[in-house]
């Protein structure tokens, strides 16, 4: 705890101490002189203390970042349709979904599985890691009208929705913005469901409801899960012609402040004309193009963070706390070098208040199983090649063992640290 933390409080600081004095008369004349009058020297100089800091942050170069991704998991018939903070990251998922008896048949008959639903499985990586391995097969019912017919169902990770969130790698580039590593650990535990074989069943019958036997999951199964993410699709119109550029090859289109909602964060979706450059500058929009003409732009619209009593689970999010180093850091491309730098950037994240960092080492080769995957398979580094010969091992001591998303949030973490440690392959586990 330091002098001028946040969380130090002088006067309760002297109270604690005047017991520690012996004699009634030094403790009457200690809190005079300093309980008095050194509390108002204090005050006065933390405040002097906190100006100059301000003062030294706000003069900080800060580089432009991609905004902060929240991510969250509902059940589908508990989520509120007026939300406007956290939104289906597929809209039309909102809708029921209705098995087709007749396709669902010739599927199977012709040797094909078929997709029934998507759920969520409430395990640690490791344990459906080695699910997948082993390509098991759950029993399970399919019923109708006039009965039920016995089936075999397999699972299969959901890649839907990381494959829709990989697509921010490429409007990261768009938007000439730095990337970010996500934090998408509620979305890889959403599986699949299948069905491979069903022993009889009249195509003319309508599927009423299907139970599968998850046997040892079948207590953590989230069964019409629906993904939520704090972004919203928005258009936003130029209100100008657009002006030539410099080379009068391309044009610069021109979007107001005002229309954009304050505080609210916004990146460009995707383009039809040639995009050369994108310049913000105080809330105003400046694109250059292509195109002469104005038109429509779609945007990313990133709210920001709602409350989180109003969901089930945890809001899950790649935000970082703001601080002078990170700015350093990011902005002049400052390698990281020491352990305390280590755990500076570790608890930077918000996502650290599950895990706490313990130490990092290098090694030639994990002893176990490693405990960890990238969430950044989508991104091809071009120039890196070969293997890289040793390990960086980071260790983590989870606040809560039982936890199911620990793993995954440590993947997150060692992802994260990856690029500031690319002569590596970086792993992570739990001590």
């Amino acid at each position: 705890m330091g002098l001028f933390d946040s969380d130090f409080d002088i006067e309760n600081y002297i109270r604690q101490r005047i017991p520690e004095l012996d004699n009634l008369e030094n403790r009457e004349l200690f809190k005079a002189i300093v309980g008095n009058s050194m509390t108002e020297l204090y005050k006065h100089i933390k405040e002097e203390y906190d100006a100059l800091e301000k003062r030294v942050f706000d003069e900080t170069p800060r580089a432009l970042r991609l905004p902060d991704l929240i991510t969250c998991v509902v059940p589908a018939d508990k989520y509120d349709v007026t939300d406007s903070n956290m939104l289906p990251i597929f809209p039309e998922d909102l809708n029921k979904v209705e098995v087709d008896a007749q396709e669902m048949i010739h599927s199977v008959n012709n040797g094909k599985e078929f997709f029934l639903y998507t759920c969520m499985i409430k395990a640690d990586y490791l344990e459906l890691k080695k699910l997948m391995q082993t390509s098991r097969r759950f029993k399970g019912i399919i019923e109708n009208e006039y009965g039920e017919t016995p089936a075999e169902f397999i699972l299969k990770p959901n890649t839907r929705y990381t494959k829709k969130l990989e697509d921010f790698y490429q409007i990261a580039k768009l938007n000439y913005l730095p990337w970010r590593s996500l934090n998408l650990s509620y979305l890889y535990k959403l599986f699949d469901v299948y069905v491979v074989s069903i022993e009889e069943w009249d195509d003319q019958l309508e599927v009423k409801k299907v139970t599968v036997e998850f046997d040892e999951f079948s207590d953590r199964i989230l069964y019409e899960p629906l993904p939520l993410w704090n972004i919203r699709d928005v258009t936003i119109k130029a209100n100008s012609y657009p002006q030539p550029a410099i080379d009068r090859k391309y044009f610069e289109h021109y979007l107001y402040k005002k229309q954009f909602n304050e505080g609210h964060e916004y990146l460009l979706q995707h383009s039809d004309f040639v995009i050369r450059n994108i310049r913000r500058q105080e809330g105003d929009w400046y694109i250059i193009c292509d195109s002469d003409l104005p038109g429509d732009w779609q945007f990313y619209e990133v709210i920001p963070e709602p409350d989180e009593k109003n969901y089930e689970n945890p809001l899950l999010s790649n935000e970082q706390n703001e601080s002078f180093s990170r700015d350093m850091i990011e902005y002049f491309g400052q390698r990281i070098k020491t352990r305390a730098e280590l755990v500076r950037f570790f608890k930077s994240f918000k996502c650290s208040e599950y895990l706490n960092f313990v130490e990092a080492k290098v090694i030639d080769k994990p002893l176990n199983k490693i405990e960890t995957y990238s969430t950044e398979k989508f991104i091809d580094y071009e120039y890196r090649t070969g293997d890289r010969a040793q390990y960086l091992e980071f260790s983590f001591r989870p606040l809560d063992e039982d936890f199911y998303l620990n793993r995954d949030l440590m993947s997150f973490l060692v992802t994260a640290i990856q690029h500031l440690f690319p002569e590596y392959q970086c792993v992570g586990k739990l001590v």
